[in-house]
């Protein structure tokens, strides 16, 4: 026969103190004796209890489960994100359930729709393209949303990224610090508010050290290497043309490539940085200059402002810019 498997008020009966003490000692809340939380312990060692999450939830109208919604989990940037929402998650109690939506529309709906069902106490999400007013439709049912890296343009989701127009700015005054003038840009895609970011901030630069806006030394790409690697050969057919800024690692990884098979060398002829600090940009060859955006920081205060909604406590701003800053290696030095 199937031995019953022990309950709360077990524990309670072996530690000699009452379920309501068992349960605040299982939850972390209010103050309990040391010697009161040791017997709660070894009872709950002994009888080897664990606590049923379900008939929990149905108590607290918690599943202590968030969700995160990326477009794919090929970039390496995504990668630091759900590391960093995870260890979040894990030090709160939470299970982290990740969705990958393709950039599908319709998925992303299908997402957030089962997600609600399931009772999930928020999702986070990144790079989502389905509509704004689909997206917030959500968040008047009640289901929690914080956007993180990329806006969706929403005043009812909060948003949590990096500076995008200041580090795009950072990168090219280092460039026009080392002299030089003819510099490109390797945009994101041009439906992307964050594409648009960092080509006001490249503008910004250039307008500020006097120098005009070439429409012809800006190229589009798709934050991939392999957007990266066509607008460069686009671009590197202007031979006055001495430094690159790409709007992201994987498109400056990209660049490097196509710089090299096009016979120019990095960084004597042609200077090249990226934005994202990846792990991956300290390995190129050479060594990739690059904006810091601090993936693991975005990722634990949005994971922050998700329990704090999901909580029903109020959040004190809707709109929260990290800091960049500029990772200088060997992909980038004065014009020769």
């Amino acid at each position: 026969m199937r031995k019953a498997r022990p309950t709360i008020y077990d524990v309670a009966r072996l530690a000699g103190v009452s379920t309501a003490t068992v349960s605040r000692a299982l939850n972390g809340t209010g103050q309990i004796a040391p010697a009161t939380r040791a017997m709660i312990d070894d009872a709950v060692a002994q009888l080897g209890y664990h606590p049923n999450t379900a008939a929990r939830s149905l108590v607290t109208r918690s599943t202590q489960t968030i969700a995160l919604l990326l477009p794919d989990i090929t970039n390496p940037f995504y990668a630091a994100l759900v590391s960093g929402i995870q260890e979040r998650a894990l030090e709160t109690g939470h299970t982290m359930l990740l969705c990958t939506t393709e950039g599908d529309p319709e998925r992303e709906e299908q997402y957030l729709s089962l997600l609600r069902a399931k009772q999930v106490d928020g999702v986070l999400v990144d790079g989502l393209v389905l509509p704004p007013d689909r997206i917030t439709r959500f968040v008047r049912e009640g289901l929690p949303i914080v956007c993180l890296d990329r806006d969706i343009d929403s005043t009812l989701v909060p948003l949590v990224q990096v500076d995008n127009r200041l580090g795009a700015r950072l990168a090219t005054e280092h460039l026009l610090e080392l002299g030089h003038e003819r510099i490109g840009h390797i945009a994101g895609p041009p439906d992307l508010g964050i594409s648009d970011e960092r080509i006001e901030g490249y503008r910004d630069a250039l307008r500020a050290a006097g120098i005009a806006v070439d429409p012809e030394l800006i190229a589009v790409g798709s934050f991939t290497e392999e957007g990266g690697y066509e607008a460069a050969r686009v671009l590197s057919d202007k031979w006055d043309l001495t430094a690159l800024f790409a709007a992201n690692d994987l498109s400056a990884i990209g660049a490097l490539s196509a710089l090299v098979q096009s016979g120019r060398r990095v960084p004597e002829e042609v200077s090249v940085v990226g934005f994202d600090d990846l792990r991956l940009s300290r390995f190129t060859n050479p060594p990739l200059t690059t904006v810091h955006q601090p993936a693991g920081e975005i990722a634990r205060h949005a994971a922050e402002l998700l329990l704090e909604l999901a909580s029903g406590r109020p959040v004190e701003r809707m709109r929260y810019f990290l800091e960049p800053g500029l990772v200088v290696r060997s992909s980038t030095a004065p014009p020769s």
